[in-house]
C-alpha cells in the first residue's frame, strides 16, 4: 500500500513532462520564427539582386 501511495505522490515524472511539453512549445516558436524571417530574407536578397542587375544594365 505504501509504494502505491509514494507512486501516487511522485510529482518528477510531472516534471519531466511540463518541461517536455515546453521545449516542445518552444521549438515550434523558433520554427515558424525562423521560417517567416527567412522567407523576408529570401525577399530581401531578390530586390537587391534585381536592383543591381538593373542598375549594371543601366551602365552598360
Amino acid at each position: 500500500m505504501r509504494s502505491v501511495r509514494r507512486f501516487f505522490n511522485d510529482k518528477t515524472g510531472a516534471t519531466v513532462i511540463e518541461y517536455g511539453l515546453i521545449a516542445a512549445l518552444m521549438s515550434a516558436a523558433i520554427i515558424s520564427g525562423v521560417g517567416a524571417f527567412g522567407g523576408s530574407l529570401s525577399n530581401t536578397f531578390s530586390l537587391l539582386s534585381n536592383t543591381v542587375q538593373a542598375s549594371s544594365t543601366a551602365a552598360n
